[in-house]
């Protein structure tokens, strides 16, 4: 098979599957999200704080448990345990329990933590969706832009080969020159070459876009420019990126707190019931209970309480280092994206008005052509020129969606 054909072949098989069907940046946004194991491990994490929450409440109810021993020492002359310390056995049969008291602090604390927890993993969440959506985005205009240049190549051929047949029927009566007929043949094989080129990298835009989705999708589709318009503000403190530094603020914060917890007065008290023997004949003789308080007061420890709290100090100087160049950062970007965009709305209006004056100039071009008044060359020079601006303009309308998105991205929604 000649590479003439496989080009050839290659663009009548994008043109039968592709236009077949179509997908927008919706349907792909949907999928990714549906299909994302991240998001999924964040709905996890969520559902496991409000387990975590409830492990708290059930730590504060008094803990029951059933304890038994059978311990058998046996003692004979010159060997065995003294049975002053063992009496020949220890058979225990009770019902035990216990709970913490003057814990209020510590409790509190392990409910914040589980708090900031549910609140980080909310906050992932958002902000793990609006990468996805960037990151969706970025590679749908991708797929769409090699898709735009296919669809508008494969039109530009075609025009391209009509104005073939005229001239050679013009070189058939001799208006034409046979090299001009090859210069315009040679041009479409040109044309042929970069549409097989440009239909590989959109195959290929396609499947990463695909499987950035989680979608097992080999279909060809036609896409549809986005139209993104600017959404939300520009509130810093509203934005989950901030946000995120606050959390870890409120977070550091409490682990402070619970440093402190750790050396609070600890003190629980417990009961138990049942028996205790060393003659487990006679274990029936044996039934009681008993009941007590234990307490636990911290006095020295070298300094790991200070250390500690030095250790969370510098973590706390690291988040505000990082939390004042993010909002330094903030306001900058966005209004970078605001000027760049206004300049290419700008810039997309000269083009069109570009595109329309050539045109013209083709469509005036080709009649002076058929009439054998201009050489070929002079008619494919303004065609490349014709192609060359409309391809600056798709540009500009991609660049302009872009930045849309990465806008989209910063702004709260």
């Amino acid at each position: 098979m000649s590479k003439r054909y496989l080009s050839i072949s290659i663009f009548i098989f994008i043109s039968i599957v592709a236009y077949n069907q179509s997908r927008n940046l919706d349907y792909y946004i949907k999928a990714g999200i549906e299909n994302s194991p991240l998001l999924k491990d964040y709905s996890n994490q969520i559902n496991s704080a409000l387990v975590d929450s409830l492990l708290i409440r059930a730590s504060k109810m008094p803990q029951v448990e059933a304890k038994s021993q059978l311990l058998y020492s046996p003692a004979y002359t010159n060997f065995g345990y003294d049975e002053v310390v063992t009496d020949g056995g220890n058979y225990l049969g009770v019902v035990g329990v216990t709970q913490n008291i003057l814990n209020r602090k510590e409790i509190s604390n392990k409910y914040n933590s589980v708090n900031l927890q549910r609140q980080t993993a909310v906050n992932a969440t958002r902000i793990s969706v609006a990468e996805l959506r960037k990151m969706i985005t970025e590679q749908y205009l991708a797929a769409f832009s090699d898709f735009n240049e296919l669809t508008f190549n494969k039109s530009f051929l075609a025009l391209t080969n009509k104005e073939s047949e005229i001239v050679h029927q013009f070189v058939l009566q001799g208006l034409c020159k046979q090299t001009d007929y090859l210069t315009l043949q040679i041009e479409m094989q040109s044309q042929e070459i970069l549409i097989n080129q440009i239909a590989s990298q959109y195959l290929k835009d396609l499947k990463q876009l695909n499987q950035l989705c989680g979608l097992r999708d080999t279909g060809l589709y036609e896409l549809t420019l986005p139209g993104l318009l600017v959404k939300g503000s520009s509130d810093i403190n509203k934005s989950p990126l901030f946000l995120q530094y606050k959390l870890d603020s409120l977070r550091i914060e409490n682990e402070k707190v619970a440093v402190d917890v750790k050396y609070l007065l600890k003190m629980n008290w417990f009961a138990d019931a049942g028996f205790l023997t060393a003659t487990p004949w006679e274990f029936y003789r044996h039934f009681g209970y008993s009941a007590g308080i234990s307490l636990n007061i911290p006095i020295y420890d070298g300094h790991q309480k200070t250390h500690e709290k030095q250790k969370l100090s510098l973590a706390e100087n690291t988040r505000s280092a990082y939390q004042t160049n993010f909002r330094n950062q903030y306001n900058q970007q966005i209004d970078q994206l605001f000027d760049e965009l206004k300049s290419l709305r700008k810039l997309g209006s000269q083009l069109e008005k570009q595109l329309s004056t050539s045109e013209q100039l083709v469509g005036a071009l080709r009649g002076q052509l058929e009439a054998g008044i201009i050489q070929m060359t002079e008619y494919i020079n303004a065609i490349r020129n014709l192609r060359n601006i409309n391809k600056s303009l798709s540009d500009n309308q991609i660049r302009i969606q872009q930045v849309i998105n990465e806008l989209n991205y910063l702004l709260v929604q």
